[in-house]
């Protein structure tokens, strides 16, 4: 679920390698590390039987370039690379029980542990990592209906409705760049669907609004002015964004196909309560996946992505997934 690790194209490395680090630089600030980028896939608007479910997924992420508001990479890196390995946990919990239209009501839990390597290069700017340790914990209730089914009995149509929180538990150090946590909350309510139009045809979308509370420990490893003043708080825009698939059954529960996500930043960033102009992030990943429906309680998924039409953020040259869904 919530894999990905995203970073803006930090107003850090503007700095030179040899700039003393008395100098101070305007924050980047950045959205929560823990938002769900094609973290799920097809089938998403199913769940496993009534009950309680276990959920593994196995991240990695790979990024070589930082990109500005202009789309250009940032040319104060010097052959940047940062690597993101995620592990998840995630406990997902519906009723057998339903309150009209076929609604089951249910709660999802989501703990992931991320280390990160971060080499920007000898000659570039120099940030710091905070390597591995626990990230944010995302939380919060959901609303599984039953499916849709034809008169042959097929299911057509099905979704959930859920409102996470992205809560501020994950290693964070106010001294460091990369965190494994963001250090601030988050309300992260979706819509999942899954529509089978045809025998072994699916098309399913994930659709995410965010928004974002202060800050108010910016984490820099450089002293941080804005207009002359010392930060006291940042706060990351609104965010709005889909994962979507289509895939076709190419033997009986295996099926194969594309998946996506396309992000977009709707508000700026601010710092101090103020505006901060040009840094709104978005960005554009596609790739190939498969999806093995192991038994009715059981599924494997296996996703890759390659990121375009970024701005604000770091690239992913390539993201590979791997989920694996039980229950228990």
């Amino acid at each position: 679920m919530k894999t990905p690790f995203a970073t803006k194209c930090i107003a850090l490395a503007l700095l030179a390698a040899s700039t003393p680090s008395v100098f101070a630089v305007t924050p980047s600030v950045n959205e929560p590390a823990g938002i769900n980028l094609g973290g799920t896939s097809f089938y998403d608007g199913f769940a496993g039987p009534p009950g309680l479910s276990h959920l593994v997924y196995l991240k990695y992420d790979s990024a070589q370039s930082f990109i500005g508001a202009n789309g250009n990479q940032n040319p104060a890196l010097d052959d940047p690379k940062l690597t993101v390995t995620t592990l998840l946990n995630q406990l997902s919990y519906y009723s057998p029980n339903t309150i009209g239209m076929g609604a089951h009501l249910g709660w999802s839990l989501i703990v992931p542990i991320v280390s990160l390597d971060a080499d920007l290069g000898p000659a570039g700017a120099q940030l710091k990592d905070n390597s591995s340790g626990v990230g944010d914990v995302v939380a919060g209730p959901q609303v599984q209906f039953d499916p849709i089914v034809d008169q042959h009995g097929r299911p057509v149509y099905v979704q959930r409705f859920a409102m996470d929180m992205i809560l501020p538990t994950g290693k964070y150090d106010e001294h460091k760049d990369f965190n494994p946590g963001s250090n601030f909350y988050s309300i992260n309510p979706y819509w999942a669907a899954t529509l089978m139009p045809a025998p072994r045809w699916e098309v399913s979308w994930r659709l995410h609004y965010l928004y974002n509370f202060r800050n108010d420990k910016p984490a820099s490893s450089a002293p941080l002015d804005y207009l002359g003043q010392s930060v006291d708080d940042t706060q990351a825009g609104q965010a709005a964004w889909a994962n979507f698939t289509a895939s076709y059954e190419v033997f009986p529960k295996v099926s194969v196909g594309l998946n996506g996500y396309y992000f977009k930043q709707i508000s700026d960033d601010r710092v101090n309560g103020h505006r901060l102009e040009d840094s709104r992030e978005r960005v554009l990943g596609l790739g190939p996946g498969v999806f093995w429906k192991i038994s009715e309680g059981q599924g494997f998924w296996f996703n890759i992505y390659h990121e375009s039409d970024v701005e604000n953020r770091a690239k992913n040259e390539f993201s590979v997934q791997a989920r694996f869904a039980h229950a228990l």
